[in-house]
């Protein structure tokens, strides 16, 4: 991809336009996601080109315009200075890029946006606010665009390329996984343990048109020039891969993006995984490298019941395989045995690497009880929209 797309240009607010904005912030907190809500709404309608770059899933829960409006309100707390919110705005320029968003897509955005407050703030959407806005939002669009950028650079191809699926296998009662391969013959390079890569799956439903992205974890190294992913049952898309999907069948893939990436350079020689449900999937590899680095490794791995439990035995094996080095502790709700806080009081931040993915509420607890603990460099990622509640 080429230089940069100058679309906006970046001008500093003055400390009177910010300091306006800033006076704001309560409203667009208060009204944020009626706001963010009406602008798809609107964006949708008026510009359905851009419906197949947006999960619909997440649009009906309502979990998309509530991390937009979350987005808008902490870029007017901050600014004067993005850095303290530079790890958010990071995983979503990775987000963007794993989608392929282009920069022609942030002026849609961003007139969707003034449309959306001038419907619901009415009034007090004046003229001197629109321009204002605008002037903050193209900042912020171009810093993006820039960002964005300079990753696609750095991916193993542009755009979507077709992969092939090559093999399915049943992991647990409700887990599949897919093993993937290019069309082309490109041969794939050796994955940075926990990335994931984005799909644009046509689930050949006549309720639902839109071709529909998803972004799934690679849970395995590359093997066979192939990809694996695991996907779990729990809505539209993944009901049509656990169900439908077949071996032979294409779908678009783009090159694979992360934020939890394993830290191969970490000195320290702990690794501590916490996983909830699938969201094992990105912690295979990383268990993996982190042994082949000879880091000593403890997997704390919680799950419905035993029969929605993936890679059980996998695990098994591997606990048996590395004399001692890696320690399995599986949690099944079922059972009524659930991940305790006093189980993880023995982890010293100086020793250890900690790397967490699981449901909201379970990433929540436990990051703030390792936050508490003076885990400063928790490894942590969301699947889908970055949760602002974690």
């Amino acid at each position: 991809m080429s230089a940069a797309k100058q679309l906006f240009k970046i001008v500093p607010l003055t400390p009177t336009e910010i300091n306006f904005l800033q006076s704001l912030a309560p409203v667009v907190k208060e009204h944020g996601v009626t706001v963010t809500s009406t602008m798809y709404k609107y964006m949708f309608q008026t510009y359905p080109e851009v419906r197949s770059y947006f999960n619909m899933t997440n649009q009906k829960t309502g979990r998309q315009p509530k991390v937009l409006a979350f987005s808008l309100y902490q870029y007017i707390l901050h600014l004067n200075d993005l850095t303290p919110i530079s790890g958010f705005v990071n995983q979503i320029v990775l987000k963007h890029c794993g989608l392929g968003i282009k920069p022609d897509q942030y002026p849609v955005v961003g007139e969707s946006l003034v449309q959306a407050f001038k419907m619901v703030l009415g009034e007090a959407a004046d003229e001197h606010f629109v321009e204002v806005f605008k002037k903050a939002y193209g900042n912020l669009a171009q810093t993006l665009i820039d960002a964005e950028a300079s990753v696609y650079k750095t991916l193993a191809w542009e755009e979507f390329k077709d992969f092939r699926v090559t093999k399915l296998v049943k992991e647990a009662e409700d887990v599949t996984s897919v093993y993937l391969t290019p069309v082309d013959g490109f041969k794939l390079k050796p994955i940075i343990p926990g990335e994931y890569i984005s799909f644009r799956w046509d689930i050949h439903n006549p309720d639902i048109t839109d071709i529909q992205p998803r972004e799934y974890s690679i849970s395995q190294d590359v093997k066979e020039n192939e990809y694996r992913i695991s996907v779990r049952d729990i809505g539209i898309v993944s009901d049509y891969i656990n169900k439908k999907l077949q071996v032979g069948d294409i779908v678009p893939v783009h090159a694979p993006v992360g934020t939890m990436k394993y830290d191969s350079i970490s000195k320290k020689g702990k690794v501590a995984v916490l996983a909830g449900g699938i969201g094992i999937t990105p912690m295979i590899p990383i268990i993996e490298h982190a042994l082949k680095d000879g880091k000593d490794v403890e997997l704390y791995y919680s799950n419905r019941s035993y029969q929605s439990e993936p890679f059980r035995e996998f695990f098994s094996n591997l606990e048996k395989e590395n004399n001692g080095k890696f320690k399995l502790n599986n949690y099944i709700s079922a059972e009524n045995q659930k991940l305790q806080v006093k189980d993880l009081e023995h982890i010293n931040p100086d020793e250890y690497d900690v790397y967490l993915l699981g449901p909201v509420a379970y990433m929540h607890e436990f990051k703030t009880y390792l936050v508490g603990k003076g885990v400063s460099d928790l490894k942590m990622e969301f699947f889908g929209p970055t949760d602002p509640d974690c």
